[in-house]
């Protein structure tokens, strides 16, 4: 077990590749990233086609799945940010690490009962597991979010957020292709995928508990520890509030989120009502966007650190945005490849860069609350965008068929249109806000300190009956 001292926060030594502690949180989050692919997968698979097959409701149950991972989220992601910030973040991962391991390894016995179990246990068994692991997530990823700025150097938080990026790009590229040959080759296999989720589990566990860092690095400061969870609460709010930047960061994911929402629901009838292609073909569009974010970490990796985390984040958004709108036009397949694959690229530097510009506007004890803040508003701006895309494409806009300035618009491209006219917008507005903002060493002025915002957010004092006296 690895030795806590109490003594002060040092600063992290610049430099990835002798950073043994960074290295660390990284292959934890990798590692268990790559398993949550495989989980879910492997689950929505096992759900849709084992234990719903031929059932009308199938689709419901699988709906299931995503909704039991999505509750936890919402409702949680808030408190696992407070606590990331009130308890020991190294200790806090390393319950989660287990409590995960543990539930989501039991639900491998499941489907050694056959058909003993009726299906709606089998359904509640499932849906419980992945509403657990996904709370506990709520707690594990903002403290492993919060340790990553401790132990990453402040001229290396480009680099590490473009590596993180490029991890996940990978991860979401190779998950499914793990998990889906089990499924569809045996019932048996699905056990296959639990243990590799749990072992994942198991593996980041070690990760962190291989973590060398000090009491000053893990813990809060006394203030925190003075106060209640919802003075914290009350207080992360108030700062996000209270810094023009960390608002407009959040703006800026919930408008990406928006209009990534209505590409991913409705780019399957995209690609066969402009596009004038089999379904069949729909997974190359994935694999085309998928490539284009991982060559824009590898190429914001290099670049990032010189040109700026403001820079890439804003001028990413425009981009984004106008390819977005380029896409909505296209109407050819490999037109529309190639515009995805550039559409990855600048939406991997403002991915990569959203996480030093939160380190650098946020101190380390409320980094936890910022980034619980985040996930939920993110993961409800997800469902809006879902949702009214659905409806739009299924009421309002439907029947569409109009021509403006020489140009057709329909359902989907019209919506997709709109989604990249707000992106753009968006990122305009960035490069203007942002400038001169998230420069290494530098902070943007305004938030409140630590102290001050924990004061302001706790009730008022009430006046000893001397002071009262005095005052009169």
């Amino acid at each position: 077990m690895t030795t806590i001292d109490a003594a002060a926060t040092p600063t992290a030594a610049p430099g990835l590749r002798a950073n043994r502690r960074y290295q660390l949180v990284w292959f934890s989050g990798a590692i268990s990233m790559l398993g949550d692919i495989v989980f879910t997968t492997g689950v929505v698979l096992w759900v849709g086609a084992f234990i719903a097959k031929g059932q009308t409701w199938a689709p419901l149950a699988v709906s299931g799945v995503l909704v039991s991972a999505m509750v936890p989220t919402v409702l949680l992601g808030a408190v696992g940010g407070v606590y990331a910030d009130r308890w020991n973040r190294r200790r806090l991962m390393l319950v989660c690490d287990l409590v995960r391991a543990v539930v989501i390894g039991a639900l491998i016995l499941l489907p050694t009962f056959g058909n003993g179990l009726h299906i709606a246990v089998k359904l509640t068994l499932i849906y419980a597991t992945v509403a657990v692991a996904s709370a506990f997530a709520q707690f594990f990823n903002p403290a492993r979010f919060a340790l990553l700025g401790t132990v990453v150097a402040d001229s290396d938080r480009e680099r590490a957020g473009s590596i993180g990026q490029g991890t996940q790009a990978i991860t979401s590229i190779i998950g499914p292709p793990l998990a889906a040959p089990l499924l569809v080759s045996a019932q048996s296999g699905v056990q296959w995928a639990l243990l590799a989720d749990a072992l994942s589990f198991v593996i980041s566990f070690f990760a962190v508990l291989a973590l060398k860092v000090t009491r000053a690095e893990v813990e809060p400061d006394a203030s925190t520890r003075s106060s209640t969870a919802m003075q914290d609460f009350r207080a992360g709010l108030r700062f996000i509030g209270q810094s023009r930047t960390l608002r407009l960061i959040i703006t800026a994911i919930v408008m990406v989120t928006l209009g990534a929402g209505a590409i991913n629901v409705l780019d399957l009838f995209f690609v066969t009502r402009n596009l004038h292609v089999s379904p069949a073909l729909y997974g190359l569009m994935d694999a085309a966007f998928g490539t284009g974010m991982v060559a824009g970490a590898i190429f914001f990796a290099v670049v990032g650190p010189k040109i700026g985390a403001a820079r890439v984040f804003s001028g990413g958004l425009f981009l984004g945005g106008v390819a977005i709108i380029l896409y909505s036009r296209s109407t050819t397949l490999w037109v529309a490849l190639i515009i995805l694959f550039l559409l990855g690229l600048p939406l991997a530097g403002v991915n990569s860069m959203s996480g030093p510009l939160l380190f650098r506007e946020t101190p380390k004890e409320m980094t936890g609350r910022v980034i619980g803040v985040i996930n939920p508003v993110q993961e409800v701006a997800s469902f809006a965008s879902i949702a009214v895309a659905t409806w739009l494409a299924s009421t309002v806009l439907r029947n569409l068929d109009a021509h403006v300035l020489g140009l057709h618009f329909g359902t989907i491209d019209t919506i997709f249109f709109a989604s990249g006219i707000v992106i753009a917008v968006t990122g305009a507005w960035a490069v203007a806000a942002l400038r001169g903002v998230g420069a290494p060493g530098t902070a943007a002025e305004g938030p409140p300190t630590v102290t001050e915002a924990l004061e302001a957010a706790a009730p008022p004092r009430q006046a000893t009956p001397e002071e009262s006296r005095q005052q009169t």
